[in-house]
């Protein structure tokens, strides 16, 4: 049995799944879903909800109720504060502590070729943000990752618009929690050079046809960083905040994608299986002090541009 420890937002629960999901068929076995990093009880724990039960994701189910399934280990905080331990050692200089066979932590963000020798009885800790960990199961994990319900009215109303347009473009703009504290300086923000050159070249390619999709947490600042672009070629897609999985649906159903540095648009992006797409992607995923000792190149698949 393949366990892995969900925690995080959309994006990383996905990434985490697919991960985990291509191990266990890799070996005929059974994939669980640790969910004990969601318990709202524990403070110290991401807020964010489980939400890979509102995708067609079989195992989610049956983890969240644990019907027929043996109830996982929970690794989320033992491996949480395994690895602050090991942060801590490696400041001072001391070795690491030891790790269980049956268990793998992600060593570091790039891919890790160790990952395809790991064996069936495995627990998984990471975020896993490559491809490279799930592309033998790429053509399967697009269904099972797919909206398992009909879109709400409002989202139904959005893809109807998205599929009468010609040339429909995503762009996603984040700010919410990347402007706060701590969060920022790690993931840093995205500006309206990035956006102008990202539209330079996606429309050197396909023109100024384009009707541009816009999905962000903050209306106000999305049409600040495209002011360059003029208003009537924009339209803004103001999803449910409480329905993500829908916005990311929608993304997905456009021709071309602009993406944010956020795995939920990489997965908007990602999901789109036409071979013509065009996804350009910011070469700066992280602020400058983190991307200095971050290795970012497992993070783009083949054919994306990076701006």
């Amino acid at each position: 049995m393949i366990t892995v420890s969900l925690m995080g937002g959309l994006g990383n629960q996905m990434f985490q799944y697919a991960a985990g999901k291509a191990l266990a068929e890799r070996h005929g076995v059974p994939l669980v879903l640790d969910l004990s990093g969601f318990r709202a009880s524990d403070p110290r724990n991401t807020p964010r909800p489980f939400l890979l039960d509102r995708l067609a994701v079989p195992e989610a189910v049956a983890s969240a109720q644990c019907h027929g399934v043996e109830r996982p280990k929970e690794n989320f905080s033992r491996a949480r504060w395994k690895t602050r331990f090991d942060r801590l050692l490696g400041k001072a200089g001391l070795p690491k502590l030891a790790t269980s066979r049956s268990e793998y932590r992600e060593p570091h963000f790039h891919y890790d070729p160790a990952f395809e020798a790991l064996g069936s009885q495995m627990a998984l800790f990471g975020y896993f943000q490559s491809e490279r960990y799930f592309s033998s199961i790429a053509g399967r994990l697009r269904d099972w990752l797919a909206v398992r319900e009909p879109l709400s009215g409002a989202a139904a109303d959005m893809l109807r618009q998205i599929e009468a347009s010609r040339l429909p473009v995503s762009i996603h703009i984040r700010r919410g929690d990347y402007l706060k504290s701590g969060t920022h300086e790690v993931h840093g923000i995205l500006g309206e050079p990035y956006y102008r050159q990202g539209l330079e070249r996606l429309e050197s390619v396909t023109g100024r046809d384009a009707e541009l999709l816009i999905f962000s947490d903050d209306a106000e600042a999305a049409e600040q960083v495209l002011n360059f672009v003029p208003k009537e070629r924009l339209t803004h897609v103001r999803g449910d905040p409480e329905r993500p999985w829908e916005d990311m649906a929608l993304m997905t159903r456009c021709k071309h994608h602009v993406i944010a540095n956020s795995s939920f648009s990489w997965w908007g992006a990602w999901l789109n299986s036409s071979s013509e797409k065009i996804v350009i992607a910011p070469r700066a995923w992280f602020a400058p002090v983190e991307l200095k000792k971050t290795n970012t190149a497992d993070l783009y698949p083949p054919g994306w541009v990076l701006v």
